[in-house]
């Protein structure tokens, strides 16, 4: 086994555990409606990577590359759409736990959402567009692309799936601590702002 790809396995492992808002979400959804609420948000964001395996591996970098406002307009899709999550997410006033209409609503719901989440995740699009090239030879098949991308995949579905069964787990702990239903609102907000930011230096 290469340096080079123990160096990659490093970088999957040190982004996939970092804190970012897909995890803020499915530790939001498994807590607030239950696991199977935060496995479905899991999945979603999962898929959302597996679609930029495939278009890394059809070379959407260079089309980013040869249309900068596209990557730009993706990023601001993106910050657009986490603070429309930090509205939503903000806790309200009634403290009564969800009907089974709303768990039932929320885990329909949360695939799609999980899927956007990552779709729009500048730290995912960094990824696959910055630091897998650095990784992978410009000669090499699409089959190694999507190698490559696969085990980023897979550390994410190891990491957000373990996220979720924690957050069941200690879901009584997480209720008593009322300050943490602000913390996924607030890191979207901050996240966003931060892109939008970054657009303008």
């Amino acid at each position: 086994m290469s340096s080079l790809f123990l160096s990659f396995l490093l970088t999957v492992a040190i982004i996939n555990a970092s804190p970012g808002p897909a995890m803020m979400f499915v530790l939001q959804q498994s807590q607030r409606y239950g696991l199977r609420a935060g496995f479905s948000a899991a999945l979603g964001i999962e898929v959302g990577v597996f679609i930029y395996v495939i278009l890394t591996a059809l070379g959407i970098g260079a089309v980013f590359h040869l249309y900068p406002s596209l990557y730009r307009g993706l990023q601001l899709a993106g910050a657009a759409y986490l603070i429309y999550l930090a509205i939503m997410a903000w806790p309200r006033k009634s403290s009564d736990a969800p009907s089974a209409h709303q768990a039932t609503a929320a885990k329909s719901g949360a695939f799609l959402k999980g899927l956007l989440i990552n779709i729009t995740n500048p730290k995912i699009v960094f990824f696959f567009l910055s630091i897998i090239p650095q990784f992978v030879p410009a000669d090499a098949q699409t089959s190694t692309f999507i190698a490559y991308g696969m085990i980023f995949n897979i550390g994410g579905i190891i990491v957000n799936f373990s996220v979720a069964a924690l957050s069941d787990r200690v879901s009584e702990a997480l209720q008593k601590a009322k300050w943490f239903d602000y913390v996924p609102p607030i890191l979207f907000f901050v996240i966003a702002v931060i892109a939008i930011a970054g657009r303008f230096e």
